[in-house]
């Protein structure tokens, strides 16, 4: 009898130990957890907070959360689809990118996401058969993607684009309406397209990332590079 009783307690101690692990591993990280935001305005740390708890964006460590750190194409990829709330696909091993592979160490698990926004005619990648997942996003991909999310495809092409030589032609109607649109994109002189956007940026334009998605189709000549 006694053993039976022994044998009952441990269980119920097991199962209050493993429930209490697994109530801290559901609890999502705020801006507390990261030495690296320690001092950063209040109004940014809103932003990561927002964001964490929404689980669209995460630290590039345990530590670190990254705020002037660039961002690679196959993480924004994942924040975009998860964003604008388009299907996913997570059983999907074979992508329809030659450098995309779900048994790539560091950018395997967004394949599904990568896809998902493919199909959605988000972005065709840089090349038909080429998505280059470990690139980093620049400025003017980065206000294609936000003219997009607002719905305004078709505007962001009729736009009359500027003379800035620092951005590419395909993405100069976009950029010059999102200049107009988004405060955060402006800065003095050339806009500098080609310059990779920090994390900082992406928390900027999350709130707008969110706001819808036109399901528009890419044609090949405007494929978002």
């Amino acid at each position: 009898m006694r053993k039976k009783s022994l044998f009952i307690y441990l269980c119920i101690v097991l199962t209050l130990i493993t429930a209490n692990a697994e109530t801290h591993t559901a609890i999502a990280k705020t801006s507390a957890d990261y030495k690296d935001l320690i001092g950063l305005d209040e109004k940014t740390k809103a932003k990561v907070d927002k964001w964490l708890n929404e689980g669209l964006i995460q630290g590039i460590s345990e530590e670190r959360f990254g705020v002037n750190e660039t961002i690679t194409r196959a993480e924004f990829a994942k924040i975009v689809a998860l964003s604008v709330g388009i299907t996913i696909n997570n059983t999907l091993k074979i992508s329809s990118f030659n450098d995309v592979r779900s048994d790539d160490p560091v950018y395997g698990d967004k394949l599904s996401f990568i896809e998902a926004l493919r199909e959605s005619g988000i972005t065709d990648g840089i090349e038909i058969d080429h998505f280059n997942p470990s690139g980093l996003v620049t400025k003017e991909q980065f206000a294609v993607f936000l003219i997009r999310a607002q719905g305004k495809d078709a505007e962001g092409k009729q736009t009359q684009a500027g003379s800035d030589e620092t951005v590419s032609n395909y993405a100069k109607g976009y950029v010059a309406l999102a200049l107009k649109l988004f405060p955060y994109l402006r800065s003095e002189g050339s806009f500098y397209g080609s310059i990779p956007i920090t994390r900082q940026m992406v928390l900027l334009g999350l709130d707008d990332l969110t706001v819808s998605y036109c399901g528009c189709r890419n044609s090949e000549g405007d494929r978002l590079r």
